[in-house]
């Protein structure tokens, strides 16, 4: 076994890493072809955990009206780590023969937003996520809004196959001032459920006083395939 020194400030604390844009190749194959070879390759992909990436997972968009685009979620604990990383110059050129146009967001967790985590059922894996970002009138207010909607909805949607809420809170890149743009991920076991769930708008009442901005929804699959995850 290697023995791998991790980053000093790699601890219990987990961070969110989210990035999203336009592939530079057509089609999902060619893509799928160039991140297994950059992104996925083993010394790369030894890197990265080496510095604290934790879980890397490949999501492709569900709907025509996102054709093209991709989406990585990776959680890291270390902060430091994941600038080393992102700062390496070959990572920078694998990233643009992915990405034509990208957006990496870090996010950290928020406590009191009533997140959850529920065990899956034998046989069964995460086979989509759904995502809402948005900016909020105040991290208190948000809580109890959120909390109040996991309260009304836990049971139902878990009928449905949600696996996993969770908000997070944007982390601003240094010398910017601290947001109050907020990110839900729920994890769900199977697409078509999830958008059967979501087109019910259950909950939903408790989010307009304390959403400052319109929210940014989208939904995502597991991108099909064979790609090189942790």
């Amino acid at each position: 076994m290697i023995d791998t020194t991790y980053p000093a400030d790699a601890g219990a604390a987990t961070y969110l890493l989210t990035v999203r844009g336009t592939t530079v190749p057509s089609t999902l194959d060619e893509t799928r072809d160039i991140h297994n070879s950059t992104a996925g390759a083993p010394q790369s992909a030894a890197g990265a955990r080496s510095l604290g990436d934790l879980s890397h997972n490949v999501y492709a968009p569900i709907g025509k009206d996102r054709d093209g685009e991709l989406l990585f979620i990776d959680l890291w604990n270390s902060v430091s780590g994941l600038g080393t990383f992102f700062a390496n110059p070959q990572v920078q050129a694998a990233a643009g023969q992915l990405f034509a146009q990208r957006d990496g967001i870090v996010w950290a967790a928020l406590d009191g937003f009533g997140a959850f985590h529920l065990a899956l059922p034998k046989g069964r894996s995460i086979g989509a996520v759904g995502l809402i970002q948005v900016p909020v009138t105040s991290i208190e207010h948000a809580a109890g809004a959120f909390t109040a909607y996991a309260s009304t909805t836990l049971n139902r949607a878990r009928s449905y196959g949600m696996v996993s809420h969770s908000i997070w809170l944007r982390v601003p890149n240094p010398g910017e001032a601290q947001t109050q743009e907020v990110i839900g991920v729920d994890f769900w076991m199977d697409a078509d459920r999830m958008n059967e769930y979501y087109a019910l708008s259950l909950g939903f009442e408790h989010f307009g006083p304390v959403f400052a901005g319109a929210p940014d929804t989208s939904v995502w699959q597991s991108a099909p395939g064979d790609w090189v995850e942790w």
